[in-house]
């Protein structure tokens, strides 16, 4: 059937010519890889953008936590090694106390339990202390230097002067070692260490003075006062450092001063006497009281302002700490926000977009072409003013325009199909006047070869009256064959093949005797026709199309009618094309006019509830197409009794024969 097998080259080429409609010069678009920036979800691009500043605010406040938890560990350390100055004051006045009761014999047990006690303090504080390697040979030296030199004292194996000498450079290790204990950057800090450091070395002199005070009788009066002259002469620096922690206006400050000045000048008179000179030791113990107080006062308030600073420098990295992550915490809840009034918007646009494009749209539209009225699109629910409010407004835009559109071509093609009809039904009046008139011809003609022709010219017209009723189709509009009495099948099948110019080269094997319903027989004449005609039109001019028809095999009570002819036949592609088109049925496309008959037969079949197919021949048919019909019972008048024939030349002068048709 070539009618089925035809090439549908305008079909098959629109992809192509759709593909290269975008560019002038037909290359289809390239699309971007799939890693492609551009292709990422609108909430990866809005990560993307945010992600750098947030990972260098993340790292830079993270340098800066760092550098303060950093220094704050420092300042702990710091604090930890200040820690061990009480310890060291006190160790060195222990061994002031020592040094002074072994040297006049005043209460030595006591001194010496007293000392024993702080080097053991002093001890442990350095064990369980991180102090640096400089201060802690400046400890291990004080408590070595300090033991031996208590050792000697308490043998009598060393004399005064010696005892001075060796004194003194375990001062100087004191002073050095409380310096390097308090490093930190604050220059007040360091004034009050050095302060402390003065005032441990000016209560160490006091101390030595002291004793060439008391046992100045062991040394000539020329060398006693050389020694205390030279001690004296120490003094102006440590009274400076002592001001700094006093104030240079303080009482205390004064009165070191002036009693400075009054050893000085007791000193320097060859006529004073020094050996136990009340004066002067009056001198030695208040300046020795001050540079206690001082000891104390300084002592406390170093280690004090170093574990403030460390406590302060810990709670600024806290609160730097707390700060960053919470500038980030921020920011991430303003991405956030910011990315969901972007992101769900956006998303909401997509899905009922999609929707209206794969849903809505497409029911509307059917809607609309079904004859409905035009229904008034829901707009999407995105009611913002910027881009993507603007975006949503678009798509509602496009979506009204679009069923604006479909309802306007809904009534161009019902002003199509009115056109179509109104054709349809003057052609027809006017077929049926000339088939009137060819049927009295044919009454009233005896010569055989003017009654062929006019057979002929009845066959002709109606081939036309059926185009006409192609065009009611085509139109939508009803045959107006419909009757109410039921039609006995081969009187279909006889009707519709009166209808081809090629009766006679029709073959009808035996048919079943059944009725069909007669709203229905009217279509099913016209559907068969058409396949009649195909088949005959496409077949050898000798050959013949055959039909025959049997009971059902999946449903008893219906009919399967075959119509098979004799040509080139179809591949499986034409073939499968053809069925789909069939069962596709019924919208009225430019396509229908190329294959006017598949579209009918189509539409007839759907609109009756039958069953039309194509397929090749059986393996022992030849070639050619065969077209199965299915009438169901719904259209059957009355049961399939049996199998009933019609003598081939009782049929073709049926056929032949005005009264064959409906």
């Amino acid at each position: 059937m070539t009618m089925f097998n035809r090439p549908a080259g305008p079909v098959e080429a629109a992809p192509t010519e759709i593909a290269a409609a975008p560019g002038s010069s037909g290359a289809t678009a390239k699309r971007p890889p799939a890693w492609s920036p551009s292709n990422w979800p609108v909430r990866w691009k809005v990560l993307a953008i945010v992600l750098v500043p947030l990972i260098l605010a993340g790292l830079f406040g993270g340098l800066r936590v760092k550098d303060a938890m950093a220094s704050s560990s420092g300042l702990r350390l710091a604090a930890a090694r200040a820690d061990m100055l009480p310890a060291l004051t006190k160790y060195m006045s222990a061994l002031d106390v020592a040094l002074l009761a072994g040297s006049t014999g005043r209460d030595v047990v006591g001194a010496k339990k007293n000392y024993d006690a702080r080097k053991g303090e002093l001890q442990t504080r350095l064990e369980d202390t991180d102090v640096t390697p400089d201060v802690r040979a400046g400890v291990r030296t004080l408590l070595d230097g300090g033991q031996s030199l208590l050792d000697k004292v308490a043998d009598n194996s060393l004399g005064l002067r010696d005892r001075v000498t060796t004194y003194a450079p375990l001062l100087l290790t004191a002073e050095d070692v409380i310096n390097a204990s308090v490093r930190v950057d604050d220059a007040q800090i360091r004034a009050q260490a050095q302060g402390l450091s003065r005032a441990v070395g000016a209560r160490g002199q006091m101390t030595m003075q002291e004793i060439l005070v008391t046992r100045g009788a062991e040394l000539p009066e020329p060398q006693l006062r050389t020694s205390m002259m030279t001690l004296a002469g120490t003094e102006p620096s440590t009274l400076f450092g002592m001001s700094q922690v006093l104030g240079a206006g303080s009482p205390d400050s004064k009165t070191l001063q002036q009693q400075m000045v009054t050893r000085m000048a007791i000193m320097s008179d060859p006529a004073s006497t020094l050996v136990d000179n009340p004066d002067l030791l009056r001198s030695i113990q208040a300046t020795d009281g001050i540079a206690e107080r001082v000891i104390a006062d300084a002592t406390a308030s170093v280690t004090k302002a170093v574990h403030s600073q460390a406590d302060a420098r810990r709670a600024a990295a806290i609160r730097d700490g707390v700060l960053v992550l919470a500038a980030i915490a921020v920011a991430l809840i303003i991405v956030l926000l910011m990315a969901r009034a972007l992101v769900v918007p956006l998303r909401v646009l997509r899905d009922g977009a999609l929707k209206v494009a794969h849903t809505d749209l497409e029911e509307e539209i059917a809607r609309v072409k079904a004859g409905g009225a035009e229904p008034v699109p829901a707009p999407l629910p995105v009611y913002t003013t910027e881009e993507i409010g603007q975006v949503a407004h678009a798509v509602d835009e496009l979506h009204t325009q679009a069923l604006l559109l479909a309802g306007d071509e809904a009534r161009l093609r019902l002003l199509v199909n009115d056109m179509f009809e109104t054709m349809s039904r003057r052609s027809r009046s006017l077929v049926d006047q000339q088939l009137s008139l060819i049927d009295r011809l044919e009454r009233n003609e005896e010569d055989p070869e003017r009654l062929d022709s006019l057979f002929r010219l009845d066959h002709l017209a109606a081939r036309l009256r059926r185009n006409s009723a192609n065009l009611l189709v085509l139109a939508g509009a009803q045959l107006a064959r419909d009757q109410r009495a039921p039609v006995p099948l081969s009187t279909v099948i006889n009707a519709a093949v009166s209808e081809v110019e090629d009766y006679r080269r029709v073959q009808i094997a035996e048919l079943p005797d059944c009725r069909l319903v007669g709203a229905v027989a009217g279509g099913v004449i016209h559907l068969l026709a058409e396949l009649i005609d195909n088949a005959l039109r496409y077949s050898p001019p000798t050959s013949f199309a055959r039909i025959s028809a049997a009971r059902g095999r999946q449903d008893p009570h219906g009919v399967v009618l075959r119509i098979a002819d004799s040509g080139l036949g179809m591949n499986d592609a034409d073939r499968r094309m053809a069925n789909m088109r069939l069962q596709a049925g019924g919208e009225v496309t430019p396509e229908n006019a190329r294959h006017m008959g598949l579209f009918v037969v189509g539409r007839i079949a759907a609109r009756h509830g039958i069953r039309v197919g194509l397929r090749g021949p059986a393996p022992n048919e030849g070639q050619g197409t065969t077209a199965e019909i299915y009438l169901p019972a719904a259209v059957l008048a009355g049961p399939a009794d049996g199998p009933t024939g019609v003598p081939a030349r009782d049929r073709m002068r049926a056929v032949s024969s005005p009264s064959a048709k409906l």
